[in-house]
């Protein structure tokens, strides 16, 4: 137990520091994050997120589907919380009408390495641009299904599969059994295998954004993903610029993408 309260702990700290020394400046570079600001993550786990940008002055919301990182976060946040500084809500996104539900739209939302989870992300970006104000931006990062850890491998039990690049791209039936074979769960199996049903790309990102009424106001492209600081202790880069303009093939290099959108 001690062990597993000292990774919650570490994850939190990670998420804090990688949203406070490279997501906050990416989005202050066209947005600039004010006191009083009302702010959303979607998929907020342990709370690290919802704390760098209380910290910054906004006022918090987090959406967390899992009752148990919901419970996580609530700890972590308990201060705050109970100043009312920040609200977390162990909800399905979908169950809140933005309309009917919300007394005021949010200036800020941010989902971090959560849409590549997401069922139908069609239909989510429709649903998620009627939460934010006219003149709001929208936050998203995420890694392209083909990059070398697109599968999510960092989540696996074995140190062999955790380091091991692009074997997620096999045919589901390879996949499962070469994860059944290194002792994989059948629960860590099912979730693996998840974010292989959901896998997206830069290029169906930007169709699908564009299509539910968002425009692009900065995008970047990393080589080694800003998070492998904390996690890895590696350097961060951001792509080649050559290579980051490459349709398709850029989705095999690039660890994370991260983008600032607004309404078209």
């Amino acid at each position: 137990m001690i062990e597993l309260q000292t990774d919650f702990n570490r994850y939190f700290r990670q998420q804090f520091d990688t949203t406070t020394e490279f997501i906050i400046p990416f989005i202050e570079r066209k947005f600039q994050i004010k006191k009083g600001m009302r702010f959303l993550e979607v998929g907020s786990g342990y709370g690290g997120i919802c704390k760098a940008f209380s910290d910054k002055g906004c006022q918090v919301t987090g959406i967390e589907l899992w009752d148990y990182a919901s419970n996580i976060a609530k700890g972590f946040l308990k201060e705050e919380i109970a100043s009312g500084q920040i609200e977390i809500i162990n909800r399905n996104v979908y169950d809140i009408n933005p309309e009917k539900d919300l007394t005021e739209k949010y200036d800020i939302i941010l989902l971090k390495d959560t849409i590549e989870h997401i069922h139908d992300q069609e239909k989510f970006v429709k649903h998620i641009i009627h939460f934010l104000k006219e003149d709001g931006v929208i936050f998203f990062a995420f890694p392209p299904w083909l990059m070398p850890f697109g599968g999510h491998q960092q989540s696996l039990d074995s140190k062999f599969l955790h380091f091991l690049p692009w074997f997620h791209i096999f045919p589901v039936p390879v996949y499962r059994g070469i994860l059944k074979l290194f002792g994989e769960s059948e629960g860590r199996i099912r979730d693996i295998l998840e974010v292989k049903e959901t896998q997206i790309s830069i290029n169906r990102f930007e169709r699908i954004t564009r299509q539910a009424g968002f425009d692009i106001l900065e995008r970047e492209f990393y080589l080694i993903n800003p998070s492998y600081k904390y996690k890895f202790g590696a350097k961060p880069r951001k792509q080649l610029g050559l290579l980051s303009a490459i349709p398709w093939l850029r989705d095999w290099f690039t660890t994370t993408c991260y983008y600032t959108l607004k309404k078209a």
